[in-house]
């Protein structure tokens, strides 16, 4: 008679529970996020009856605030060094669209100054960004 017990080290893991967790998170977040681009920068754009274009995914947008600062994407640029910043942000291609996002106050000057160094860098495609107002009555 055999009084000894044998020593098994077959140990089961059991993973699915988990795989079926992290799917499950995984699922949660892609539905939950959203793919909203917007800018840290606040801006109180004028606004227009014109309905909005669509939003291209390749374009430079440039910002400029209350004060005059200017902003390509979300990083302040020094006036020499704008046309760098958009050569740079457009990596050459003059056939992308730009996007100006001025303040409601900003000086006439400051936009004219941006838009001549679109034109001197034969960037086509610029639009002025604003916001939809209802129709008066």
């Amino acid at each position: 008679m055999n009084l000894r017990r044998k020593k098994r080290n077959d140990y089961i893991v059991d993973i699915t529970p988990l795989i079926d967790v992290v799917f499950l998170m995984l699922i949660f977040f892609m539905v939950s996020t959203t793919f909203n681009v917007s800018s840290s920068l606040k801006l109180d754009l004028p606004t227009s009856k014109a309905k909005a274009a669509e939003q291209e995914k390749k374009q430079v947008t440039i910002n400029i605030n209350k004060q005059g600062q200017i902003y390509v994407g979300d990083e302040m640029v020094a006036d020499d060094a704008l046309r760098k910043r958009i050569l740079n942000a457009s990596k050459g291609d003059t056939s992308m669209r730009v996007v100006l996002r001025a303040d409601a106050d900003t000086h006439h000057k400051r936009i004219v100054y941006v838009l001549d160094v679109l034109r001197e860098l034969n960037m086509g495609k610029v639009g002025i960004a604003t916001v939809t107002r209802e129709d008066e009555k």
